[in-house]
């Protein structure tokens, strides 16, 4: 999938199924796109969905901690 632009891309992370190819792709494209501070939060939702995420995850979350 080709965007022309990082709304169009974003459009499409909002609108797609969660995890699909689609979703997927848009993703990489508004990482690659996006002004500096949404890279950031992005980079951050990535992590914490990551399988390894949890109790030594390192990222200062809460998620999998007791």
């Amino acid at each position: 999938m080709d965007f022309s632009s990082f709304e169009q891309a974003l459009q499409i992370c909002m609108t797609s199924a969660e995890g699909s190819p689609e979703q997927d792709k848009a993703i990489l494209y508004c990482l690659e796109f996006a002004p500096d501070e949404i890279k950031e939060k992005l980079r951050d939702i990535m992590r914490h969905q990551m399988p390894v995420h949890g109790h030594d995850c390192g990222c200062g979350c809460k998620h999998g901690h007791k």
